[in-house]
């Protein structure tokens, strides 16, 4: 069926009147991006007080190419009739993301995410021709996979109004994770946040699980990398290094003595938490130290400026000589994210020294007299 403009004579150069009922949506119509409820109500009562102004581009057949929401407002209002434009072009779903790009006041993440979904879109059209001119060529045996292509990035992020480092985080986002940059599509995300997850899974990806050292140890020296409360932070942990929940620390095998003593960091928001690791690793809590820094942190309900290391014992691990008990307060200077001062080494050193000692995740090389564990730790 074609559009028919008989009921109505064209009222602009090119447009005319046509009964809703001969359009229809386009088939691939889910691939434009659709308002947020809030923009949609807003947009309703526009069209109710004043109509549909701007004209629907259409095929000769009546299948909507730019104008999606237009159509939906008319068929919930039963206007009778729209004002369309037939359109003649040569790839229907390039027309409809384009359209969209050009028309629509998205947001920056969402225009990033049209762009990448058009480049892709053209991408494969071109693996495809190219597949289809080398059968001809070669046989049908023979199909190559070309070289990645399509428009320089400084011309796509312009087309979208975006920096070129949000159209590379969203071309990321849609390699790695579909459902993820589904919802960039839908409002629901954005590039930066989507972009963030997906390299911290792919790093995460790359780490292996060394084994534990062999053997058991009288001391015990862990910073775990416990969950944070809001994993999701520009400033948490994660952004740094995976995470564990307390859960999977509970689960770790530690290699301890019947009769060792536990160091174990814990963060402030964990405090009371904490117990259930040193009940699955076997300790029981004795007391704690205070690393004090020299400047405030960040926090939440309080601006954190110290961190405890707590001291547990398990079975008769005895006491350290009066002369070298230590004091529980060490004020030291901060290094890099999440390393700890020197200081503890020494203060464990002193008290025990003939203790075989072993520190659980750790990082770079492993301390002269320890052992070390961790994804981080390296080769001496």
């Amino acid at each position: 069926m074609s559009v028919s403009a008989d009921r109505a004579p064209a009222t602009l150069a090119g447009v005319c009147l046509v009964p809703l009922g001969q359009l229809r949506e386009h088939p691939q119509a889910a691939l434009v991006p659709s308002m947020a409820d809030e923009e949609y109500a807003a947009f309703l009562a526009d069209v109710k007080g004043r109509g549909v102004l701007v004209p629907l581009e259409v095929t000769g057949e009546g299948v909507v190419l730019d104008g999606h929401h237009r159509l939906r407002a008319a068929k919930e209002l039963q206007l009778s009739d729209v004002p369309v434009r037939v359109v003649a072009v040569e790839d229907e779903l390039e027309h409809m993301l384009l359209s969209a790009l050009r028309r629509r006041n998205l947001s920056g993440s969402r225009a990033a995410a049209l762009a990448v979904r058009l480049g892709s879109y053209r991408e494969e059209k071109e693996k495809a021709r190219e597949r289809s001119q080398g059968n001809l060529r070669r046989g049908p045996e023979w199909a190559p996979v070309p070289t990645r292509g399509g428009r320089p990035r400084a011309l796509a992020a312009n087309l979208a109004g975006v920096s070129e480092r949000t159209l590379e985080d969203a071309a990321c986002v849609y390699e790695e994770d579909p459902e993820l940059f589904a919802q960039i599509e839908a409002g629901e995300v954005s590039v930066k946040r989507a972009a963030m997850l997906v390299r911290r899974k792919l790093r995460d990806a790359e780490l292996f699980s060394p084994q534990l050292p062999s053997g058991l140890f009288q001391v015990i020296y862990a910073d775990p990398p416990w969950r944070s409360q809001s994993p999701d932070s520009d400033w948490a942990p994660e952004a740094h290094y995976p995470t564990m929940t307390i859960g999977e620390i509970c689960a770790l095998p530690v290699p301890a003595a019947d009769d060792a003593l536990l160091f174990l960091w814990v963060t402030n928001a964990l405090l009371l938490q904490v117990h259930v690791v040193l009940e699955a690793w076997g300790f029981e809590y004795r007391t704690n130290f205070a690393w004090v820094k020299p400047s405030i942190r960040l926090g939440r309900w309080a601006r954190n400026r110290h961190e405890l290391l707590l001291l547990a014992r398990r079975g008769n691990f005895p006491l350290p000589d009066e002369a070298n008990c230590p004091d529980s307060v060490i004020e030291a200077a901060v290094g890099r994210h999440s390393e700890k001062p020197v200081a503890f080494y020494e203060l464990i050193e002193r008290a025990y020294p003939l203790a075989s000692k072993l520190e659980l995740f750790a990082r770079g090389v492993p301390r002269n007299g320890w052992a070390a564990w961790g994804n981080e730790v390296e080769a001496a």
